[in-house]
Order: structure tokens, then sequence, then C-alpha cells
């Protein structure tokens, strides 16, 4: 495998689930759910919330496999399924707004007065709900080799990082970027993940047709 693929892959698979985690539109909730908070009290939140995410995403990808075998489906057809959830997600990001797969109403507002925010709803669903796991799961069973796979864990790895510090600032961002900020940067992860998603069911679609 050339360097210059497995940089390709890594960025592919940054970029993805930078997309559909799109930890700058955690930014808003984030700063919302933790208003009042000692300094102490929101880093506990962040390392919570981020360890919920990579706890989530790290054990969907581990049992990915399994759970296709249990269910007696195929990758293709998760791809297709996942494709078309993927762009109801990019769909919602478009519009400037938080999708509802990845927050309802009611899991907002059961975060305002749950203690441990970080677990919910910041850390699940909000940075690892259905679209960031189903994604998670398509691009490990895409890495084919063990070099790409080692490729896309230090993708996720890294994001997680990256989303650490996110959070870790997110009042600052917030005061920066505002809100118009904030949904300018969510609609162009909308459209990055709109791309990929209909990547997904092309080729999800094309692959099934061909083993008939």
């Amino acid at each position: 495998m050339s360097i210059y693929f497995a940089l390709e892959f890594f960025g592919y698979s940054f970029a993805a689930m930078f997309a559909i985690m799109n930890p700058i539109g955690a930014v808003p909730p984030m700063v919302a759910l933790t208003d009042g908070y000692s300094t102490k009290d929101r880093l506990s939140t962040i390392k919570k919330a981020i360890f919920m995410a990579g706890g989530m995403l790290f054990g969907f990808v581990a049992l990915g496999a399994y759970i296709f075998q249990g269910l007696g489906i195929t990758i293709n057809d998760f791809k297709v399924a996942g494709g078309i959830l993927l762009f109801k997600v990019a769909f919602d990001m478009l519009q400037g707004k938080i999708s509802n797969t990845k927050l309802s109403k009611e899991e907002g507002e059961e975060g305002k007065v749950r203690e441990d925010v970080g677990i919910v709803p910041i850390g699940t669903p909000l940075l690892a709900g259905p679209g960031s796991i189903t994604t998670a799961i398509l691009l490990n069973a895409k890495a084919d080799t063990f070099q790409l796979k080692f490729v896309f864990i230090l993708a996720l790895v890294i994001l997680l990082i990256v989303s650490y510090a996110v959070l870790y600032f997110s009042s600052s961002i917030g005061r920066r970027l505002g809100k118009t900020g904030t949904t300018v940067i969510s609609r162009v992860m909308g459209l990055l993940l709109a791309s990929i998603a209909v990547e997904l069911i092309a080729s999800g679609i094309i692959a099934i047709a061909m083993t008939y």
C-alpha cells in the first residue's frame, strides 16, 4: 500500500467522520448545557462526552461484522440504508439545524436537567449518534487491509482529540463564530456529508444489482 493511498484514505475517513460528528455544531448545546459550570465541572463533562463518544464508535466498529452476520445483511445493504440516513442528516445540516436523528427535542430537554450532560446528550447522540456510528462501521468495512484499518483508527483517534479541543474552547468559539458562523460551517459539513451519502447509496445499489 502506497503512502499516498494511505493519506488519501486518512483524509477521506477524517473528513467523513468530522462532517457527521460535526463538533462545531455541538458548540451551542455545549455552551447552553454547561452554563454556570465551574472549570473543573466543564472539564469533567468534556472528558465524559469524548469517552462516551469514543466508546460508542469503537464498540460498534468492533462489533459491526458480527451484527451483520447476526442480522443476515450484507455491507452493501447497509451502505444503501446508511447512505439514506446520512443524507437525511446532511439535509437537516444544510438547513442549518441539528438533525433529530442526532438530538431530538426530548433529549435536548432531558439534557438540561441531567447531571451527566457529557454522557447524554453531548457524548451520545450529539457526537456519537446513529449517523456517526453508521459512518464508522462503513468506513471500517471499506478498510479491507490491516494497514487501512490502522489508518482509519488513527483518523478516529485524532478526530476525538480535535473534538475534545473544540468542546474545551467551546465558549470562545461560540463567541467568535456566533450562531451565524456555526450555521455556515454546519451547512458546509452538510454538503460534504450529502456527497458521501450519495456515493454510498450509488455504490451499494450497483453492488447489489451485480449480484442478481
